[in-house]
């Protein structure tokens, strides 16, 4: 039996700092969450022993991001920031010409672009004298996920230094979706069919009552390529009145 890709990276990459601190972390109301990190509720649990509702929408996700940093242990403050910025301009550019794309963490995930790399924050890596830029490589998701984090992979691994500034990262995967509350309608309309179906089991006596619907989708990890969103909802059949 083949083993499923392992996450490893899924809470690393939750911790990710978010590119703009200055930027509203919550979108408006038209414009969706944007794109999401997903990863297993129980890392060291199989798919098919999450807790969750039996109904809702599965899919494919739609990428899968790796973590990267860069640092470096230059003494000098200004020439240590310049290092890492040069590294990290030659990663754009070659990360735009192998299809991927450098994004920072965060809900929604941020592109990194040569307009705001900048507000990446350079934290402390230990010492006083050394710096540390935490993002992530994304690839839209293509063929199996083990595909997809061998190619993910082998971009971290071709990545050049320059000065001292290094660059580390690679290992496991985790999965994207973009704006999950485009899905509502679709999962409200699989959960009203399920109800309906299982109400009918009972005869035309019966019908159902229907609670949580209006709470916020939450997204799971359900396979090494799926995602499954869903609504926390209940029902209950009872005899009509």
């Amino acid at each position: 039996m083949k083993a499923p890709v392992i996450f490893a990276a899924a809470v690393a990459l939750a911790c990710t700092p978010a590119v703009f601190a200055q930027e509203a972390d919550v979108p408006g109301p038209n414009s969706g969450l944007g794109e999401v990190m997903v990863s297993a509720n129980r890392n060291s649990a199989p798919y098919a022993q999450q807790e969750r509702p039996v109904i809702g929408l599965r899919r494919q996700a739609d990428s899968a991001v790796m973590s990267l940093h860069i640092s470096s242990d230059t003494r000098d403050g200004s020439a240590r920031t310049q290092e890492i910025h040069t590294v990290l301009l030659a990663a754009m550019d070659k990360a735009k010409g192998a299809g991927f794309e450098l994004v920072s963490g965060g809900i929604p995930i941020q592109p990194v672009t040569r307009e705001n790399y900048k507000l990446l924050p350079m934290q402390n890596a230990g010492r006083v004298d050394t710096s540390i830029v935490h993002l992530l490589i994304k690839a839209r998701l293509q063929g199996s996920a083990e595909a997809t984090q061998t190619r993910l992979q082998a971009f971290v691994s071709s990545l050049k230094g320059s000065g001292r500034a290094t660059v580390g990262g690679g290992g496991g995967i985790s999965l994207t979706v973009i704006n999950p509350d485009q899905y509502r309608d679709a999962i409200v309309a699989l959960v009203a069919e399920e109800a309906k179906r299982n109400a009918a089991i009972f005869g035309p006596e019966f019908t159902f009552s229907l609670t949580g619907i209006d709470q916020q989708i939450i997204w799971s990890q359900v396979s090494s390529s799926e995602v499954f969103l869903y609504i926390p909802y209940r029902y209950t059949i009872l005899p009509k009145r």
